[in-house]
């Protein structure tokens, strides 16, 4: 029985230095990413405890944070944001953030609301310690701007996950219940021809990376996107797409997306009414007349030197995609 208890004690004894060796590293990442931001110019403020928990968990809780770009262009506040791991399985990650926050961008500053807001994931236990997979999620979100406008989900999602061979990663996204700024919505479609909700939207994507996403060391570049899937469903006009994109050193897409459209017409109408030139055109319209096939509008969207171009009509500047 005395053996029993020793060993029982020593195995106490170790599982609690390894929670205070852990907790110590924790922490130590964090004033070396808060460090390694401030080097790159952000301006980032936060109040914390540090780690505690002991000893099942390693629990960080940031509070009253502040955060704002190198250029000043783009600012995060929120009351909380809390950091949970197992202390027998560190390299998996629960954030979960207060339902709360406040966004400015250029022009204007974004109130979000969100129900229950979380992510999770896990990294490798190496030095640059690389993403394998990351979820978040969120519930009833609104986005009031202090512009006049709001927007609503009814749910959002977004996942990512390694390949297991090689670089990159597969992506998924979806939203539901897609309210946009009544503002937007009357001026471009006063009479209701659309929906006032989009009920879902979602995509499926492939990215290839000249290496693995990673929470230390340099940022991975995206070499290529291939999109599975991309669809939307709103009332008349469905949308469909699929294509890949090579993306070069300096983010400039090459290839080409194709596009689906049911009920494109009633899109190109609004346009039209809307006032934008091109939809105005009668030889746009009669070229989308002659690409597309029992009511449904094959669009394929080419990029290349810096262009795009839907079909032979070109559409000005390709994005930059980095």
């Amino acid at each position: 029985m005395r053996l029993i208890l020793i060993l029982v004690a020593l195995a106490a004894l170790a599982f609690g230095g390894w929670w205070v060796w852990g907790s110590r590293q924790v922490d130590a990442r964090l004033a070396q990413v808060t460090a390694d931001l401030e080097d790159r110019g952000w301006q980032l403020d936060y109040e914390t405890e540090g780690t505690t928990g002991f000893p099942y968990r390693f629990l960080l809780d940031l509070d009253e944070i502040a955060a704002v770009s190198p250029d000043g262009g783009f600012g995060w506040q929120s009351p909380r944001l809390r950091f949970v791991s197992q202390s027998y399985q560190p390299n998996r990650l629960i954030a979960l953030a207060a339902d709360e926050h406040v966004v400015r961008l250029p022009g204007q500053e974004l109130a979000i609301t969100a129900q229950a807001p979380r992510a999770s994931g896990a990294v490798e236990l190496d030095t640059r310690l690389p993403v394998s997979e990351a979820t978040a999620e969120a519930g009833a979100v609104r986005i009031r701007s202090d512009l006049g406008w709001e927007a609503t989900l009814g749910r959002v999602l977004t996942a990512l996950r390694a390949v297991p061979e090689g670089e990159g990663y597969d992506v998924f996204a979806e939203a539901t219940a897609l309210a946009l700024p009544e503002a937007l919505l009357a001026a471009w479609d006063p009479q209701g021809r659309l929906p006032r909700e989009i009920p879902i939207t979602r995509l499926e994507a492939g990215l290839a990376t000249d290496a693995p996403l990673a929470l230390a060391g340099a940022p991975a570049r995206v070499e290529a996107l291939d999109l599975r899937e991309l669809s939307l469903d709103w009332g008349p006009v469905k949308l469909d797409g699929e294509g890949r994109l090579e993306i070069a050193a300096d983010g400039t897409p090459e290839g080409e997306l194709v596009l689906r459209i049911t009920g494109w017409q009633v899109l190109l109408d609004l346009a039209a009414e809307a006032g934008l030139p091109v939809a105005q055109s009668p030889l746009l319209r009669g070229a989308l007349e002659q690409m597309q096939s029992d009511g449904v509008l094959e669009a394929p969207i080419s990029f290349s030197d810096g262009r795009m171009a839907l079909g032979f009509v070109p559409l000005g500047p390709a994005p930059r995609l980095r």
